[in-house]
C-alpha cells in the first residue's frame, strides 16, 4: 500500500501558502508529499510522477498563478481522471473550464485557524478520498492493470545537472520531459527528406490516433513511443500541406499512456478543443487537435485499422489531402 496520502500540487509562486498548508496536513496526521521532499541529485519529472501515482488523494491549491501553470493543470487533470482530485481555492481566482464543475473548497481568506469550520470541511473531505483509497487498496488483487497500450520498457537517458535545473517544478517545460526520459530523439535539422513511416508491429493492441475531422477525408496518423512531428512540409511525420499549417507546427508525446502536445512557435497555432496553447498541454482521447485551420480528433483505433495506416504511410500515402482554405 501506498505510504503517501496527500500529493500536494501548487504554483510555486505561492509556495508560503503551500508549506502552512502541507504542515497544517501533517498536524492532521497525514503524511503530505511535495516538491520540498526531493533529495538533490533526482530526477524531478520522474519522482513527481510517481508520486503523483501513488498518493491517495491529490490536493490542487488554485490561485491567480497556478491556473495559468500548464504543469499545476496537467497534475489536476491526471489526479480527476483517476478519481482522487480534492481542490481548494487559495485565492480568488478563475478555475479552468473542466474544473468549474468539480466540488472545490474555498479558503480564499482562510487565516490559517485549524479550527475554522471551513479547515475542518476541507479535512474531512481529504481523510473521505484517503480513506476510500485505502479501501480500494487493500481489496485489489495484486494484479498488473491492463494497459491500452503495451510499449517495451526502455532504459532510461541520463539527464544533466543543467538540465534537472532547467526542468525543476513549477517550470511548464517539465511535463514534455517524458520525451527526454525515453531516449526520443531531438528534432531533426531542416532537410527535406522522406520520413519514416513508425511500425506498429511491436506495438499493443491499440493505437493512438490523430484522425483528420473533414467530410470525406479518412486519414489517420498513428502517434508512436517516439512521438509524431506535425507540420506543413518534410521533415514533419505527419505532413498537412494547408497554408494555415506551419512547416514545424507542433511534437504530439506519449506518457503514461496520455498524449502530450507541444506548440513548435506556429505561426497560426495550436489548439486543443478550441483553447490555444503556448507550450505543452494534455490532449485527451476524443478531443479535437487543431493546427492552423486544420482539425484531428484524438481516437483509439484497434490493431487492424493501425495497419491499414502504417502500410499507407510506408507507401508514402502519409500527407493529408485537403483543399486550400477560401
Amino acid at each position: 500500500m501506498s505510504e503517501i496520502d496527500i500529493f500536494l500540487s501548487y504554483s510555486r509562486e505561492d509556495r508560503a501558502a503551500a508549506r502552512h498548508i502541507a504542515e497544517s496536513f501533517t498536524a492532521e496526521g497525514l503524511n503530505v508529499w511535495w516538491d520540498a521532499a526531493l533529495q538533490s541529485g533526482q530526477t524531478f519529472d520522474e519522482v513527481i510522477e510517481q508520486r503523483l501515482k501513488e498518493a491517495k488523494a491529490v490536493v490542487v491549491l488554485w490561485s491567480p498563478r497556478s491556473v495559468t501553470s500548464r504543469w499545476v493543470r496537467a497534475e489536476a487533470t491526471l489526479a480527476d481522471r483517476r478519481n482522487k482530485l480534492v481542490p481548494a481555492i487559495i485565492e480568488a481566482c478563475d478555475r479552468p473550464i473542466a474544473f468549474e464543475l468539480t466540488h472545490t473548497a474555498d479558503l480564499s481568506d482562510w487565516t490559517g485557524d485549524t479550527s475554522d469550520a471551513r479547515w475542518r470541511a476541507f479535512v474531512e473531505d481529504v481523510q473521505g478520498m484517503v480513506q476510500k483509497a485505502g479501501v480500494a487498496e487493500e481489496a485489489a488483487p495484486v494484479v498488473a492493470k491492463p494497459q491500452r497500450m503495451s510499449t517495451p520498457p526502455r532504459p532510461a537517458a541520463s539527464i544533466s545537472p543543467a538540465a534537472r535545473e532547467r526542468l525543476r517544478p513549477g517550470n511548464d517545460d517539465v511535463i514534455f520531459a517524458s520525451t527526454s526520459r525515453r531516449g526520443a530523439p531531438e528534432p531533426p535539422p531542416a532537410i527535406p527528406h522522406t520520413p519514416e513511416p513508425a511500425s506498429v508491429e511491436a506495438e499493443g493492441d491499440e493505437f493512438h490516433c490523430l484522425c483528420v475531422v473533414e467530410e470525406g477525408a479518412e486519414q489517420c496518423f498513428i502517434v508512436s513511443s517516439t512521438g509524431l512531428k506535425i507540420g506543413r512540409s518534410a521533415p514533419a511525420d505527419a505532413v498537412i500541406p494547408h497554408p494555415s499549417v506551419s512547416r514545424q507546427h507542433c511534437i504530439v508525446g506519449i506518457a503514461n499512456d496520455e498524449l502530450l502536445v507541444s506548440d513548435l512557435n506556429s505561426t497560426n497555432g495550436t489548439y486543443i478543443d478550441g483553447q490555444r496553447i503556448s507550450g505543452a498541454a494534455v490532449l485527451p482521447v476524443g478531443s479535437i487537435l487543431r493546427v492552423g485551420q486544420v482539425s484531428l480528433s484524438h481516437e483509439i483505433r484497434n490493431r487492424a485499422e493501425a495497419l491499414k495506416w502504417d502500410s499507407a504511410n510506408s507507401r508514402g500515402l502519409h500527407q493529408v489531402r485537403l483543399a486550400a482554405a477560401p
